[in-house]
């Protein structure tokens, strides 16, 4: 959430500055907005299946995958599609954590290819796994926002 300073200088002339949010969601960075709104709001975004579609594209899901992520038969995703449905908050909270790490590693890759190339090797780091298929379970997130932290500090593995 951005900040707003009042600062008086010695004139006695009081100057405004303010601070903007650094942006922590990659995709969904227009419900983000929602940092400006009170917190019980931020709570109740839920995303529409359909604006999914560009975040799974970059992380190379297949159908299976993405079946995998919203915990659904992979034969049920055609009609979610065809009826434009709401995910759950559940799946919405998952799904922006995950939007968080591909913000993160844009910042620190400086790019979206180069994120997109790291979150399809294997990773020493992460027992020879690819982040992007640690991504789909929403208790290893946090393997995968470790690893981007080391190598933010350094660590090249």
């Amino acid at each position: 959430m951005g900040k707003t300073w009042k600062i008086k200088l010695q004139s006695g002339d009081a100057i405004q500055l303010e601070t903007e949010a650094r942006l922590y969601h990659f995709f969904s960075q227009q419900l983000l907005h929602a940092q400006d709104q009170p917190r019980e709001a931020y709570g109740g975004v839920v995303l529409d299946f359909q604006e999914t579609s560009t975040f799974f594209d970059f992380l190379d899901f297949t159908t299976h995958d993405i079946a995998e992520v919203m915990e659904i038969d992979p034969s049920t995703l055609f009609r979610w599609k065809k009826e434009d449905r709401k995910l759950s908050k559940a799946l919405t909270k998952n799904l922006l954590d995950m939007d968080q790490i591909i913000a993160k590693g844009v910042r620190i890759f400086g790019s979206e290819e180069l994120l997109s190339q790291w979150l399809q090797t294997p990773n020493t780091s992460l027992n020879g796994q690819k982040p992007a298929a640690l991504l789909k379970n929403p208790y290893q997130i946090s393997l995968v926002d470790q690893a981007l932290e080391a190598i933010s500090w350094g660590n090249i593995f």
